[in-house]
């Protein structure tokens, strides 16, 4: 005669909960998927919205309409130094008034950079310039002007204002650093 195989009794896990337990449960649980969903609704208002609507396109606008205006002046001192060395070309000071087109071409000439930086000590700053050139970055800081006591730190020197957006999306994602797009005379350079 066969022998019956018997059936292997498997694992089981039983709760017993009473009426208030199983009320309880329900609490607990309500409790918790509401912070859940207040938890996901704040976080989603600050990660996805930005902090102050409006805000960002008005400083955007109000940064390129001051960087147009120190354009500008900048274009009618380069005109006027260029006007001033054709007419001493025209009266025959020819090796002088070439120097000085040339040396007014140099002291005119205008360069993004951006900012990523300000300390008020000289040391931190010097720090902060030799971490960013360690990363490979041509950053440099300068000296405080007028009323500030601020040291700024600036990283790379772009001809166009296109490359620097682009260096500057490239540190914010990367370095996760606030670069801001600064414009800066020749003059200001040679000052570091």
């Amino acid at each position: 005669m066969a022998a019956k195989k018997r059936k292997k009794k498997g694992f089981t896990i039983r709760f017993e909960l009473g009426i208030g337990g199983v009320l309880g449960l329900g609490v607990v649980c309500f409790c918790v998927f509401l912070w859940m969903f207040l938890l996901g609704v704040w976080s989603g208002q600050t990660v996805l919205l930005p902090s102050s609507p409006g805000k960002g396109p008005e400083m955007l606008s109000r940064m390129a309409s001051n960087l147009w205006q120190q354009g500008k002046s900048s274009l009618k001192e380069g005109l006027e130094s260029g006007r001033e060395a054709v007419e001493e070309l025209k009266l025959g000071k020819n090796d002088q008034a070439a120097e000085d087109a040339g040396a007014a071409d140099e002291s005119g000439a205008s360069y993004f950079s951006l900012q990523v930086g300000s300390f008020r000590d000289k040391k931190e700053a010097h720090r902060a310039v030799l971490g960013w050139q360690a990363r490979g970055q041509d950053a440099f800081f300068l000296p405080p002007e007028g009323d500030s006591n601020a040291y700024r730190v600036f990283v790379g020197k772009f001809e166009k204002l296109a490359k620097a957006n682009e260096i500057a999306a490239g540190l914010e994602s990367d370095e996760n650093v606030r670069a801001y797009i600064t414009l800066l005379s020749e003059e200001q350079l040679h000052k570091k």
